[in-house]
């Protein structure tokens, strides 16, 4: 039974525009269509959407790797000024050729590039249709110490989460409790969020890599952002994590907001992100 991270959830103020766009543009396909039940709308923290119409997404494998929910009332806006979670960085096969393709509603906001961590990374960040930010990914070759997968698929998975936080030393505290990992602290450039914030494009940040299973890791980047308003948003929702038992109690000490659902996990991070844990 595969680890990890298992799939992500979007939220979309247009269930219908997001999934033609992700099936015409990224290789995905639509597997199955029905409604947001009472138990995972509880596993999501979202009890008020119950009854919303969603969509599974597939990738070539006939994997479900994205869960759309609709929500008419979720604000569409750029992940970059909010803390939480900032994007999905999703495993492809040929970076060059998929985002040369992409048009409208996705918005590549920079050419693809290798990254400063190494040249056998390659990736394109895109705006998708519900403001959602993708970090589209090539692996080439092994980067050690990280364990990474690599793909001969158009499009194959979320493999790692990227989020950001007002204080790395507690988000990482906080999922490396989750994941038994310490990981990695380090500073290094991040392009998409200097273009964001108007700095210089080789301005570093503070950055935490903790492993998970599955070949998945959460990628922890430290910002400065005023306080956001208490909206919910549109685009990446939550991450569905797949990790062997793991205790409560401990959970709720390292910084978890924990709420118990059989034997799903309701999670909510310091910085604010959402996971679904499924216990292995």
């Amino acid at each position: 039974m595969k680890q990890g991270i298992i799939h992500a959830t979007l939220i979309a103020p247009d269930l219908q525009q997001v999934c033609a766009a992700y099936v015409a543009q990224l290789a995905l396909q639509v597997q199955q269509r029905g409604t947001l039940d009472a138990d995972d709308a509880a596993a999501l923290d979202l009890v008020d959407l119950i009854g919303a119409p969603l969509v599974w997404l597939a990738n070539s494998a006939g994997e479900p790797v994205l869960r759309v929910i609709e929500d008419p009332r979720a604000v569409v806006a750029e992940p970059m000024f909010r803390h939480g979670w900032l994007s999905l960085e999703v495993l492809v096969g040929d970076i060059d050729a998929l985002a040369a393709g992409l048009r409208s509603p996705f918005k590549v906001l920079g050419p693809a590039a290798n990254l400063e961590l190494s040249d056998a990374i390659r990736a394109a960040q895109v705006l998708g249709p519900c403001g959602e930010l993708l970090y589209l990914t090539q692996i080439k070759a092994q980067v050690p110490p990280f364990d990474l997968p690599m793909t001969d698929a158009t499009v194959a998975n979320t493999f790692i989460g990227v989020m950001t936080t007002p204080d790395r030393e507690a988000s990482q505290r906080a999922w490396s409790a989750l994941l038994g990992a310490k990981g990695w602290a380090f500073d290094t450039r991040i392009t998409v969020l200097n273009r964001a914030y108007g700095k210089p494009l080789d301005g570093r940040y503070p950055v935490a890599v903790v492993p998970m299973p599955g070949q998945c890791m959460v990628e922890i980047d430290q910002v400065e952002l005023p306080a956001a308003a208490n909206l919910r948003h549109a685009g990446q929702y939550s991450l569905a994590l797949r990790l062997p038992a793991v205790d409560d109690a401990l959970l709720r000490e390292a910084g978890w907001a924990v709420t118990a659902t059989g034997e799903r996990r309701s999670l909510r991070g310091p910085a604010g992100e959402h996971v679904e844990l499924l216990l292995a």
